[in-house]
C-alpha cells in the first residue's frame, strides 16, 4: 500500500506535446535551454517534491532558487513551476520564501499530501517538510499550504527538530505515511537517519542506515519508494540519494539501493549504483506514476564548477529532461531509463543517412586512422543526433566518435567497441580559470553500457546539456555544457568499416 503517493496516473498523459518550446524565465541568459526548465533569474539548483493536480490537470514541483545570485546574495527558496508534459514550463511564483522566520533560508525537503488531516492544518493541506539554515545549523522545518500548493506558511512552532550541533549534517527531510505512523529519512554526513512520529510533528531517533552508502562521502537527497520489477513483478523498496564518487573514480551524482522494508526501516540489498552516469544529473527527485514506474527530474548542475561560469545576467541553472524509470530483476536488480520525454520534439529530420559496409571502405582516412561520415555546423541550440552501429565483418571499428565543437567549447562521445566502454570529453572557455572548477569540469569520465558489438545510442543536445540515452540498456549520461556560439560544428567518425546509420532531427 503506498500511503506516501500523491497521486498515481498513467503515462499516457504524455503521448500529446507541443512543438513549441515556451520554458519560462525572467531574463534570458546566455546558456538558456529550448526544451528545458531555466532558472527564472538568478541561480537554479535541487529540485523538490513533484505532485500531479488532478483538477488542473498539470504536475507542480519546485526548485531552489537565489534570486540573489547576480548581486552576490546567499539563501534559496522554493520557486513554483506548473507543466502538463515537461517540454512546457509555467513559473508560478515563489511558495516558500527565504529568510521569513528565524530559522532562515529554504533548502531541500519533501511535500506530504495531509489527505487525513492528520497534522491539524485542514484536509488535504500540503505539508512541506524542510531544511532551513539558521543560528541553531540545520533544523527541519514545516510548511503547510491550503491553495494546492501555491504558497505555503510557516508552522508557528519550527523547528521541529534541532541538530546536535551546529556544525552537524542534518538535512533534506523525506518524510512518509507507513501503517499510520510517519517517517522521515535525513542525511546526515555519510549516513541517512531514520525517524518516526505518530502525529508527524514529533519524530524520534529510530534507525540509521549505513553500509552500502557509507562510501559514497557527503550524502543528500532521500527518496524512498517500493516498486514492482517489470520481469518478475515482485516488489522491491529503492532508496535513490546524491552521493559523491570520488572513492570509485567517478563525480558527484545521483545514486540507488534496492532493498527491502520492516518498521519503516530500508535495509539495503545491493551495493549504490548510479542511476545516471553523469556528472550532472543531482538534487534529484522522484515521482511514482505507477506500481512499476518513477518519474524523475535533476538539476544539471555540480557544486565543483557551477557557480564559477561566466555570467552577464548572472542566471545559471536548468532541469534535466523528465525520465520514466524502471525496475528489473536483472545484474541484481537494475533501475533503468525506458525513455526522456521528448515524443514531439525533434520531428523535422535534417539528415537519415545510411552507410554500408562497401561505402564506408571508401572513405579516406585522416592521419588518426579515422574516417568523417558527417561534419557540418548545425546553426541550431538544440537536435537530436541517434547513431545505430552493428559488427558486421573483423573491420568493425574499435572507436566511434561523436564530437560537438563551438568557437568557446567543445566535446566528445568516444565509444570503445571491443568492451562497451565510453569516454566523455568536454572544453568551455566560459568556466573560470581561477579556482578548481575548470580542472573538475574538463575532467574525462569513462563509462561502460555492456554491449560489445551494437552501438545504439541517443544524443539529445541544448544550449546548456547534451543528454545521451542507450535505449537497450537503459544507461544514461547527463552533462552541461556551456557555450555563448549558436553555430555548432557536429562530426561523426570511426576508425574502421561496418554498416551505420545516422539521424539528425531538430
Amino acid at each position: 500500500m503506498k500511503k506516501f503517493l500523491f497521486f498515481s496516473i498513467l503515462l499516457t498523459t504524455f503521448c500529446c506535446f507541443d512543438n513549441m518550446y515556451s520554458v519560462s524565465a525572467n531574463n534570458i541568459s546566455e546558456y538558456h535551454q529550448n526544451y528545458h526548465l531555466n532558472a527564472k533569474s538568478g541561480f537554479m539548483n535541487d529540485i523538490q517534491s513533484i505532485f500531479y493536480d488532478q483538477n488542473a490537470k498539470e504536475y507542480r514541483l519546485y526548485y531552489l532558487h537565489n534570486k540573489d545570485f547576480k548581486l552576490g546574495g546567499n539563501g534559496t527558496e522554493w520557486e513554483s513551476v506548473t507543466t502538463k508534459d515537461f517540454i512546457n514550463f509555467t513559473n508560478s511564483g515563489t511558495a516558500i520564501e527565504k529568510y521569513k522566520t528565524s530559522s532562515g533560508d529554504i533548502a531541500s525537503g519533501t511535500v506530504y499530501k495531509d489527505t487525513e488531516n492528520n497534522l491539524g492544518f485542514g484536509k488535504n493541506a500540503l505539508i512541506s517538510y524542510v531544511t532551513s539554515y539558521g543560528n541553531e545549523g540545520q533544523t527541519q522545518n514545516i510548511w503547510y499550504s491550503l491553495d494546492n500548493g501555491k504558497t505555503y506558511k510557516s508552522y508557528e512552532n519550527n523547528p521541529i527538530m534541532k541538530p546536535s550541533s551546529k556544525e552537524a549534517n542534518f538535512r533534506d527531510p523525506y518524510v512518509f505515511k507507513r501503517n499510520n505512523m510517519f517517517y522521515m529519512y535525513l542525511a546526515e554526513g555519510n549516513k541517512f537517519g531514520v525517524y518516526q512520529s505518530k502525529d508527524g510533528k514529533h519524530f524520534d531517533y529510530k534507525s540509521g542506515i549505513y553500509d552500502q552508502v557509507d562510501h559514497l562521502g557527503l550524502l543528500e537527497c532521500p527518496n524512498l519508494f517500493e516498486i514492482k520489477t517489470t520481469d518478475t513483478h515482485e516488489k522491491k523498496w529503492v532508496l535513490l540519494f546524491g552521493a559523491n564518487g570520488y572513492e570509485r573514480n567517478e563525480t558527484t551524482g545521483t545514486y540507488y539501493v534496492v532493498g527491502s522494508m520492516i518498521d519503516g526501516v530500508f535495509t539495503p540489498e545491493t551495493d549504490a549504483r548510479r542511476v545516471d552516469d553523469g556528472s550532472d544529473f543531482y538534487g534529484a527527485k522522484f515521482m511514482q506514476t505507477s506500481d512499476s514506474q518513477l518519474l524523475g527530474l535533476a538539476w544539471l548542475g555540480s557544486w565543483d564548477y557551477s557557480k564559477q561560469i561566466k555570467t552577464n545576467t548572472g542566471n545559471l541553472g536548468s532541469m534535466s529532461l523528465a525520465r520514466i524509470l524502471t525496475l528489473t530483476s536483472e545484474s541484481n536488480y537494475k533501475l533503468r531509463t525506458s525513455n526522456f520525454f521528448t515524443s514531439n520534439l525533434f520531428q523535422n529530420k535534417l539528415v537519415n543517412k545510411t552507410i554500408s559496409l562497401e561505402n564506408s571502405k571508401k572513405i579516406v582516412p585522416n592521419q588518426e586512422g579515422y574516417k568523417t561520415l558527417y561534419s557540418q555546423y548545425m546553426n541550431d541550440k538544440s537536435f537530436a543526433v541517434t547513431l545505430n552501429a552493428k559488427k558486421s565483418t573483423v573491420e568493425f571499428p574499435t572507436h566511434i566518435h561523436i564530437e560537438l565543437e563551438n568557437d568557446d567549447s567543445y566535446f566528445k562521445f568516444d565509444y570503445d567497441t571491443t568492451n562497451g566502454y565510453y569516454m566523455i570529453t568536454r572544453t568551455s572557455n566560459n568556466v573560470s580559470v581561477d579556482s578548481d572548477a575548470k580542472v573538475h569540469y574538463e575532467k574525462s569520465h569513462v563509462a561502460n553500457v555492456i554491449s560489445y558489438d551494437n552501438l545504439n545510442v541517443k544524443l539529445f543536445v541544448d544550449n546548456g546539456s547534451i543528454e545521451i540515452l542507450f535505449p537497450e540498456t537503459g544507461e544514461t549520461y547527463s552533462l552541461a555544457k556551456f557555450t555563448k556560439n549558436e553555430n555548432s560544428k557536429l562530426s561523426i567518425k570511426m576508425n574502421g568499416n561496418t554498416d551505420i546509420k545516422y539521424t539528425i532531427s531538430k
